[in-house]
Parts: structure tokens; sequence; C-alpha cells
């Protein structure tokens, strides 16, 4: 989101996202490589609580291009839910 390209392609397709194509830098691909997560509930969770810092760094990009206050404190009690 912060790099203000649209990855065109379809959900599933990870070619152009994690392939030889990717517009992602080394420091985002490693990001996302260790995001991966089987089915077990411990590992899911942990790959959740590393998503959000970027969570956070996306709901501010995004507030801001769209003008509206961040709203920091939802955000993290949304989250909270979760996890």
């Amino acid at each position: 989101m912060e790099m203000e390209q649209h990855l065109d392609s379809p959900y599933g397709v990870w070619s152009k996202i994690e392939g030889a194509r990717s517009k992602l830098d080394k420091g985002q691909l490693s990001l996302l490589k260790s995001w991966e997560s089987g089915r077990d509930s411990d590992q899911i969770m942990k790959t959740i609580k590393g998503i959000v810092p970027e969570i956070l760094k996306l709901n501010k990009h995004l507030s801001n291009q769209v003008n509206i206050e961040e709203n920091d404190a939802l955000i993290k009690r949304i989250i909270n839910m979760v996890i």
C-alpha cells in the first residue's frame, strides 16, 4: 500500500506477489513469508499477532489518504477482540 502501486493479480495467484515478477523488496517479501501459517490454532494466532504492526501502519496510511482521523484506539480495540 505504501508503494502507491496496485498489484494487479487475481486472488490466489501469488506469482506477481512472491515470484520473480514481484514488486516487493526483500524486506517485504521476508515479512510476507514470516506470515505463513498452517491450520494449527497456536500458529494462526502467532501469525495474526505478527501482522498487527502492519495493520496499524496500513490504518495510518489509509486514514491519511482519505483525510480522516486515524483512531488508533479503535483499531487496537478491534484487534484485541481477535487476539
